[in-house]
């Protein structure tokens, strides 16, 4: 066996690496959340160190000049990556029935992006690996769902209604 020594950042990266790997390929979101979230922990710290805020701090502050109360980062944290699923892939509480109810293509997208805004605080938007992820969301992600263009100003489509049938009114 060969040891060699990594760099934290080399760890995400490959985490990273993975989880678009499985996500461009159309492959396990379950693995997609699980290796975004292991990168996001290593990411998220990384730029602490570097004084640079980090994606739960910039939502946290969001949260505060719209009127939330103050949380610690963990709580806030714990709370974004229970909304992601982050949490329901690594961990099981004694008392849980054992389900989760969630969309995995949702959860996967935002759990690398998380982590992507994390690592662009690190290396730059500029940085390779970045500029190729993306150049593929934005030709692959539909821009009326997601904010693909990083629009402030961006709302969501609102979905297209079912059109109305006559069935069962006599008509």
């Amino acid at each position: 066996m060969t040891v060699k020594e990594y760099t934290r950042l080399q760890l995400a990266e490959y985490q990273l690496d993975a989880a678009f790997g499985l996500f461009i390929a159309g492959r396990d979101r379950f693995s997609v959340i699980t290796l975004a979230g292991a990168a996001d922990v290593i990411l998220s710290q990384l730029a602490l160190n570097k004084d640079k805020s980090n994606f739960t701090d910039d939502l946290m502050q969001e949260a505060i000049q719209n009127g939330a109360a103050e949380r610690t980062r963990a709580e806030h944290g714990r709370e974004i990556n229970d909304v992601l699923f982050i949490n329901d892939m690594k961990h099981m509480d004694k008392d849980e029935d054992g389900l989760v109810e969630m969309d995995p293509e949702e959860s996967a997208l935002g759990a690398i992006m998380k982590a992507l805004v994390n690592y662009i605080a690190i290396v730059g938007r500029e940085h390779e690996r970045v500029r190729l992820f993306l150049l593929w969301v934005s030709k692959n992600i539909d821009p009326k769902k997601y904010n693909v263009n990083n629009d402030p100003d961006w709302k969501p489509s609102e979905p297209e209604a079912e059109p109305a049938t006559n069935e069962g009114k006599g008509a």
